[in-house]
C-alpha cells in the first residue's frame, strides 16, 4: 500500500513538471514572434521652435505676488547655501557679510523690500526672524522699530528697540533720531497708564464694603499662590492647593518640594500682612520673608545670603562678598524719600527688580522680590498683585531687558499686572454682587486668569 502511494505522488511530480516545461517553451516561442518595435532619434533641429513659433511664445508676465515669491526664494537660495570650506578656494564676496552676518543681511534686506512693497505680514515674519539671529545688530534692531512703528502704531515697543540698537551701537543715527522722537511719547504713555491705575483702584475702594469683596479676595488668595510658585514649576492646581491649605491633607500625585513650596508661601504672605504695619523695611525683614518662602524646602539655605557664585541664564548676579554691601545700599534706597515719593507701582517695581538683580540668596529669590513688591503696594493701598503663568516669558523677559538697562519695559509690565488684579476685582465684586455665590460662580471667579 506504501508502495503504492508513493509511485502515485512521484507520477503526479512528474506530470507537473512536464506540464511547467510545455508552457514555459510556448511563451518563449510567442515572445520571438512579436514583431520588433523601431525607435525614431530626433535630430537636434526638431527640439528648436521654428520661425512661425517665435511670436506665439509668451512669457509670463511678473505679478506682486510672483516678485514676492522671487524675493523668498532669493533668500532661501541664500540660507540653503553650503558653508564655504577653505577646501573650496572659495573668494568670499567683500560686498556682503559671509555666514550667519549673510544670512541676517538677506533676511533684513528681504523685509525692507516687503516693507515698501506693503507686505506687513510677510515682512513682520523677516523682522522677527532676523531680530531673532541677531539680537545685538543695531540696523536689524532699528529697522524692526521702524516697522512697527509705522506699520503697527506700536510706539512703545518700538522705543524699547531703539534703546536695545543704542545700548549696542551708541551712535547709530537713526536709532538715536528715533529715540527722540518716541521717549516723550512713551513717557506720556506710561504717565497715563499710572493715571488709569489710578482711577481703578479709586473705583475699587468704593467697592470695599461689599459683601462680595471679601469672597473675591479668598478667591484672589489662593490664585496669587497658585500663579507664584507656578512660575517656579509647580504643578499642583489651584483645587489642590486649596485643599492642601485648609484641610491640611496631602494632596496625592504630587511631591514634597511641591508641598513644602505652597505652604512656605503661604506662611510667607501671612508674615508680609504683619510687615505692612511697620514702617521700615530692613535686611531683618528680607530675610523673614525669605525664611518663610524656603523654610519647608530648603531649611539649611533659607533665610541667610548664599556664600557661593550663582548664574541666572546669561546674567551673572554680584559674587557673594558683596552682597552685605550690596543689601545695605538697597535697604538703604528702600527706605529713602527719593524711592517713597515715586508712584507706588513705580516703586514697587524697582524694588522688585532691585533685589533680584542682587539675587542675595541660592534659591527662592523670585519669589521674595515679588513678595517685597506686594509689600509695598499693600502699604499703598492697592492689592497684591500676581504674575501669571502665562506671562513667565513676558516677564523673564522685561527683566532681561532691565539687564540690559532699559527698566521701563519691567516697570510698565508691573503696571499692567497691576492693572489685572483691579479688574479681577472689580469683576469679581460685580458679578457676586448681583448674582450671590454658587459653586459655578466661585469657579468662574477662580479661572478668572
Amino acid at each position: 500500500m506504501n508502495v503504492l502511494v508513493i509511485l502515485i505522488s512521484v507520477l503526479l511530480c512528474v506530470i507537473c513538471v512536464l506540464l511547467a516545461l510545455v508552457q514555459h517553451f510556448y511563451f518563449i516561442n510567442k515572445l520571438y514572434k512579436r514583431p520588433s518595435i523601431k525607435f525614431e532619434v530626433p535630430v537636434f533641429e526638431d527640439l528648436i521652435p521654428s520661425d512661425r513659433y517665435e511670436h506665439d511664445f509668451n512669457y509670463p508676465v511678473q505679478t506682486v505676488e510672483d516678485h514676492d515669491d522671487m524675493i523668498l526664494n532669493d533668500l532661501n537660495s541664500v540660507l540653503s547655501q553650503p558653508k564655504k570650506t577653505d577646501e573650496m578656494k572659495v573668494i568670499p564676496n567683500t560686498d556682503k557679510p559671509v555666514g550667519t552676518e549673510s544670512e541676517v543681511y538677506n533676511t533684513l534686506q528681504a523685509a525692507i523690500a516687503f516693507k515698501l512693497s506693503g507686505k506687513g505680514h510677510k515682512a513682520m515674519k523677516l523682522f522677527e526672524h532676523a531680530a531673532a539671529i541677531a539680537p545685538d545688530n543695531a540696523d536689524v534692531l532699528n529697522w524692526y522699530g521702524e516697522f512697527l512703528e509705522q506699520q503697527h502704531q506700536d510706539v512703545v515697543t518700538a522705543d524699547e528697540l531703539y534703546f536695545k540698537a543704542l545700548t549696542y551701537s551708541p551712535d547709530h543715527k537713526a536709532a538715536l533720531m528715533n529715540r527722540q522722537r518716541t521717549a516723550p511719547v512713551v513717557e506720556s504713555l506710561d504717565y497715563k497708564l499710572f493715571k488709569t491705575i489710578d482711577a481703578r483702584k479709586e473705583f475699587l475702594r468704593q467697592r470695599m464694603k461689599l459683601d462680595s469683596f471679601d469672597t473675591v479676595k479668598k478667591q484672589a488668595y489662593y490664585l496669587h499662590i497658585y500663579h507664584t510658585v507656578g512660575i517656579e514649576g509647580n504643578t499642583m492646581t489651584v483645587e489642590q492647593l486649596r485643599y492642601l491649605l485648609e484641610t491640611g491633607q496631602v494632596v496625592s500625585g504630587k511631591s514634597i518640594i511641591e508641598h513644602n513650596e505652597v505652604l512656605g508661601l503661604e506662611k510667607a504672605m501671612q508674615y508680609i500682612k504683619l510687615l505692612v504695619r511697620t514702617d521700615y523695611i530692613g535686611i531683618k525683614e528680607i530675610l523673614g520673608v525669605h525664611r518663610r518662602v524656603m523654610g519647608h524646602v530648603d531649611p539649611i539655605s533659607s533665610g541667610v545670603f548664599r556664600d557661593k557664585k550663582v548664574f541666572v541664564g546669561s546674567h551673572m548676579p554680584p559674587p557673594p562678598e558683596q552682597i552685605p554691601d550690596l543689601m545695605e545700599g538697597y535697604v538703604e534706597w528702600l527706605n529713602s524719600e527719593e524711592a517713597q515719593s515715586m508712584h507706588p507701582v513705580r516703586y514697587a517695581a524697582l524694588a522688585h527688580y532691585k533685589l533680584v538683580d542682587i539675587h542675595p540668596f541660592v534659591d527662592g529669590n523670585g519669589r521674595t522680590s515679588r513678595l517685597i513688591m506686594n509689600l509695598i503696594l499693600l502699604k499703598a493701598g492697592y492689592p497684591p498683585i500676581m504674575v501669571l503663568k502665562e506671562q513667565r516669558e513676558k516677564y523673564y523677559d522685561a527683566l532681561k531687558t532691565a539687564n540690559m538697562g532699559d527698566v521701563r519695559p519691567f516697570v510698565r509690565f508691573i503696571a499692567q499686572c497691576t492693572l489685572q488684579i483691579l479688574d479681577m476685582y472689580i469683576y469679581g465684586t460685580r458679578f457676586l454682587s448681583i448674582s450671590g455665590v454658587t459653586k459655578e460662580e466661585d469657579k468662574q471667579i477662580m479661572n478668572y486668569s
